[in-house]
């Protein structure tokens, strides 16, 4: 080696290795390497070249119309710990350059930086190496070791000799071609620098398709870094052999995308310093073009070397205006997909949609589809980003915690989906099975069962009949695709009496089946009388809370007598009746403007009519009512309103937490209305 001092001229030799067999798909960390050049025509980057004049014309590597121009490609020089023609060699202490900023020279395709060597303050002796990076402390796409010689530029391979610009300034020129960041996908994907100040106050990058991208706000890098390439690549997915996006067991849509920085700031343990919107077109079969079928939301999950960590986390959405979703089609079958939603005629409606206009579908931001707040989501940092509907389950409202054992209670859980207002999810088949030891379900037709299948309703929720064992009971719902799923609903079976009226003599509504083994409300007319029973079978001794008599009054065989009923809306004549055995007890309400049973059981009692040989009773439900009254500006027909029996009782199932009102009308043999009551109110707290 040629011993120079440091006023003289200084050259470089450019140190050539013998090629390696493997190409790497990621840009090589020189850290510790053999080879003396590391590029596209030396076994490195592919997408990665040095130029002339530090090496001979590499352009017959070249992937002609694949240059990528929106860099701002990094150039660092570090000093070696040794000779790397010897054997390894690696970077020690300070950088002697860099890291700098190379210009982008358009006309001829490159990027090029002038270093002054002699401003480098070169140890002679010493080795070098030129290490170029998307940015500073990010992956090197390639490095060249150099040794400073008197007066140019010596390859030792050829012998050939480069005089440098004015003695001492060395140019270093180099293409990236697309791909140079690792990006696997060359039709839907991007490779861009993205500063941390930006002085238009955001950036929108957007992959060559427009089909996911991201809006950058100013200031969105952390501390220390300036600037850092942004990757996005679209991830093929195919719905019919499984293989999804983001493995979260929810019903997934297309698109995915990957997203990264280099460097990478999850290597660097940084999170986003302001977040950014990352944006992604979806195909939604059956949700195009419907606001009220299901919304999908954009979710984020951890991919670290190919394997996808944690759980998929639904982002808030946000507009998303720099997408063009209008061409986005999937890269697999959506039927599959459809079939396993558990969406009746989800199939239908996707193999419909096909056969119209292909698999494509159009999600604007701007226009009113199922995501009504755009295909964007917030997030703090970048991994893999797609679409699934996140539908959420928990105990449903009104499930009491106890009740008597052996009377049924209604199980209810409700399935919402992840939206702002979250919408039901209707038509989702939920299973209910008994864990426990005690209790059962029961069916339709009244028979016990262990396990049944229902589907949710328009509210979302999923309703089935639960009788009760004695002590702890435990039931647990299950859904597919469902966060939060299974869900298991505790009760217990409390050992007391049920208290209920004798109903085998009444007529039943819609849904009711005789006799009632469930506490009801009781609303009856003055001067009218009921038989009251309990349940399990016991000895006791009835009570009344009004023992004067003066709404009514219960004798020692449980039947009451009603004297004043609710005939005034403002006014309740509540009577409560208690059946006290020697260690158990039950109370039921009657004529209350709080009945609290549910569900919502209601039995009616009337006066008979003389010469009477069928009733009508109308019943109707309140809206607009002054709370602890039956006061109500408007009042509509029940369902099943009106119903016509023979009997002087009725029992149905009251629509909800509201005030209610009925009245009868006699007729005769031949139909004619003989006299009609007054109305009879009564209200529902729960």
């Amino acid at each position: 080696m040629s011993h120079v001092t440091r006023c003289l001229a200084v050259g470089i030799i450019v140190l050539f290795a013998a090629c390696r067999e493997n190409t790497p798909v990621q840009p090589q960390q020189p850290g510790s390497i053999q080879a003396l050049i590391v590029d596209g025509a030396h076994s490195g980057n592919p997408h990665f070249f040095f130029l002339p004049p530090l090496v001979p014309d590499p352009s017959s590597f070249f992937t002609a119309g694949q240059f990528n121009a929106h860099l701002a490609p990094t150039v660092e020089v570090c000093q070696l710990d040794g000779d790397p023609s010897l054997g390894t060699a690696n970077c020690t202490g300070t950088l002697v350059f860099g890291p700098a900023i190379m210009a982008l020279d358009l006309t001829d395709q490159q990027y090029q930086l002038n270093w002054d060597t002699q401003a480098s303050a070169l140890d002679p002796t010493a080795f070098y190496r030129i290490v170029v990076r998307g940015a500073a402390q990010g992956t090197s796409l390639g490095s060249l070791d150099v040794d400073p010689v008197l007066g140019g530029m010596k390859n030792l391979k050829t012998g050939d000799v480069v005089v440098f610009q004015d003695g001492r300034t060395l140019p270093i020129k180099v293409r990236i071609e697309n791909g140079a960041f690792g990006s696997t996908n060359s039709n839907d994907f991007v490779e861009q620098v993205v500063p941390g100040t930006i002085a238009s106050g955001f950036l929108d990058v957007t992959t060559n398709t427009g089909f996911a991208g991201a809006r950058f706000p100013s200031g969105w890098l952390p501390a220390g870094i300036d600037q850092v390439v942004v990757i996005i690549e679209r991830i093929p997915v195919d719905e019919s052999t499984g293989a999804t996006c983001l493995s979260s067991g929810l019903l997934e849509k297309e698109g995915c995308y990957r997203f990264r920085t280099d460097p990478d700031l999850h290597t660097l343990e940084l999170s986003f310093a302001k977040n950014v919107t990352v944006g992604v077109c979806f195909e939604v079969v059956s949700a195009v073009g419907n606001p009220n079928d299901l919304p999908f939301v954009i979710h984020r999950r951890e991919e670290f070397s190919g394997e996808l960590v944690g759980a998929a986390v639904p982002l808030v959405e946000q507009q998303a205006p720099f997408l063009r979703c209008d061409s986005f089609t999937p890269t697999g079958t959506t039927i599959g997909a459809a079939l396993r939603s558990g969406h009746l005629g989800d199939a239908a409606r996707a193999g419909l949609a096909m056969l119209s206009r292909g698999v494509g579908s159009l999600i604007e931001p701007r226009a009113a589809h199922a995501v009504d707040l755009g295909a964007g989501g917030s997030t703090d940092g970048f991994s893999r980003f797609g679409w699934a509907e996140r539908d959420t389950m928990f105990v449903g409202p009104n499930v009491p915690t106890s009740a008597p054992a052996g009377s049924i209670i209604q199980a209810t859980v409700q399935i919402l989906a992840f939206h702002n207002p979250p919408p039901p999810v209707v038509g989702r088949l939920v299973t209910f099975t008994v864990t426990g030891a005690n209790g059962t379900l029961v069916d339709g037709n009244g028979n016990a069962t262990n396990s049944l299948q229902v589907a949710t309703d328009a509210n979302g929720n999923a309703t089935v009949s639960w009788r009760l064992g004695p002590g702890p009971n435990a039931l647990q719902a299950s859904a597919g695709q469902v966060v939060d799923s299974p869900v298991l609903l505790a009760d217990t079976g409390t050992v007391g009496l049920l208290v209920r009226p004798v109903t085998t003599a009444f007529t039943a509504g819609f849904g009711v089946t005789l006799p009632l083994t469930q506490a009801n409300g009781i609303s009856m007319q003055s001067g009218t009388g009921v038989q009251l029973e309990v349940s399990p079978t016991a000895t006791v001794s009835w009570s009344s809370s009004d023992p004067l008599g003066t709404n009514g009054s219960v004798n020692t065989t449980g039947l009451v007598a009603i004297v004043q009923g609710n005939a005034d809306p403002a006014v309740s004549h509540e009577l409560d009746v208690a059946a006290t055995g020697s260690a158990v007890g039950g109370i039921i309400k009657i004529n209350s403007y709080a009945f609290d049973n549910f569900p919502r059981w209601t039995t009616l009692v009337w006066r008979p009519v003389a010469g009477a040989v069928s009733y009508d009773v109308d019943f109707q439900f309140g809206n607009g009512c002054t709370p602890g009254t039956a006061v109500c500006t408007t009042w509509t027909e029940h369902g099943g309103s009106p119903a016509t029996t023979s009997n002087t009782g009725f029992v149905f199932g009251f629509v909800g937490a509201q005030p209610g009102r009925w009245q009868v009308t006699a007729r005769d043999a031949a139909g004619a209305p003989i006299s009609t009551s007054e109305w009879v109110y009564f209200a529902y707290i729960i």
